[in-house]
């Protein structure tokens, strides 16, 4: 694909990113202080889609095709939807129901073929720096979008935060349709988890349960320590600029190195410390600091396992993309839930918190192509010798 297929796939998420950080970082919130929902059950529109969305690339591996301008157009009219429904429905419980079904319809029909053409663009030798440029568009709109998603909260109402949000991502949907002859179509893609390889598998399971749990348990813990919208829009802000340049630089170094499971590791054990110190934050200004050593310290997480995923299958990126989608899901679904019965239970966001540190284990146990590679040739010189 060529350099303005790469310009336009840039812009689409960076709207993308601005307009559902606008808006989906207080939907949450919403639920508490607009409809007095129970702690527990915040996020239950979020795991209800998660799930949807795993039953769905399953669909779409069993399909002879897609095309994903149509699938990303489609997608992010769910998304429109979503924003529509916290406008139109009042009560809490019909919301996460109604919700979860839109996010999880969005969701996997805008990410996957998203992802897809993210994987396609890249090369052994470029992966690491540009999955890091991609993923860097989320913390970049995060250090904006947050802060006045809340101010319109704090001016007009959460009503206009949504409609702000639904004219954002149209915006988006009409940007896809004039980058539409630039970007493939019928595209084929099967889950195939023996490719991906039994370490990998698990390593996948570990990052979407780590971030189900972090996704979710930020908002809450920061709720708990300040629940007007203007002091947390500013709160999200500073932590979306953390690490994405640090992501960037590692994913440069990690190119011309060609080790990525190293830099994974070392986010991993380095992300461990700080989970610890955001459950014993005991104020505001322990927990901006903990988070803010946690959000350096597990940037690069989703960066280099999916860079060592598309190496694993290089000559399958597609395959790769909706294997790591579908795992992905099953295990922030199951992470969220779990979070969910413990709130319940009574253990405070803060507790569920160290629920991420096993996760985080999982990962380490990722495996690069490039070592079994290297270890079948040096076992051929062996038996040569």
């Amino acid at each position: 694909m060529k350099g303005s297929a790469f310009a336009g796939l840039m812009l689409i998420e960076t709207m993308l990113a601005f307009g559902n950080t606008f808006a989906a970082s207080f939907s949450m919130i919403y639920l508490y202080n607009e409809l007095d929902m129970p702690l527990w059950s915040g996020p239950i529109y979020i795991c209800l889609g998660f799930a949807i969305s795993a039953v769905i690339s399953v669909w779409m591996s069993r399909r002879p095709s897609m095309d994903p301008r149509n699938a990303i157009v489609f997608g992010l009219a769910w998304l429109i939807v979503e924003y529509s429904l916290f406008l139109m429905v009042h009560d809490g419980w019909m919301i996460g129901l109604l919700v979860g079904i839109a996010f999880g319809i969005y969701y996997p029909f805008f990410w996957t073929p998203i992802n897809m053409l993210m994987a396609q663009m890249t090369e052994k030798n470029d992966r690491g720096v540009k999955y890091g440029a991609f993923f860097f568009v989320w913390p970049l709109a995060g250090f904006i979008a947050p802060l006045l998603g809340g101010i319109v909260i704090g001016i007009w109402s959460y009503r206009i935060l949504y409609l702000v949000g639904i004219a954002i991502i149209s915006l988006t949907a009409l940007l896809v349709v004039a980058y539409r002859n630039h970007i493939p179509k019928n595209q084929v893609m099967k889950i195939r988890l023996e490719a991906v390889g039994r370490r990998n598998v698990i390593a996948l399971i570990g990052e979407g349960g780590f971030e189900g749990i972090f996704w979710i348990d930020v908002t809450l813990v920061a709720y708990i320590f300040s629940q007007d919208e203007v002091s947390l829009g500013a709160l999200f802000s500073l932590f979306g600029l953390c690490a994405g340049v640090m992501g960037i630089i590692l994913g440069k170094v990690s190119d011309k190195i060609q080790n990525r499971s190293f830099f994974l590791k070392l986010s991993v054990i380095g992300s461990i410390p700080c989970i610890i110190l955001v459950a014993l934050s005991s104020n505001m200004d322990e927990f901006i600091l903990a988070n803010g050593l946690l959000e350096f310290a597990c940037f690069v997480l989703p960066v280099f396992l999916f860079a060592i995923l598309t190496d694993t299958m290089e000559e399958k990126k597609n395959d790769s993309v909706i294997t790591r989608e579908y795992i992905l899901d099953i295990a922030r679904a199951g992470a969220i839930a779990l979070l969910m019965l413990m709130l319940y239970l009574g253990f405070t966001p803060q507790e569920t918190f160290l629920l991420a540190i096993p996760f985080l284990i999982l990962m380490l146990v990722a495996k690069e192509k490039k070592k079994q590679e290297g270890t079948a040739h040096m076992s051929m010189l062996d038996k040569s010798q």
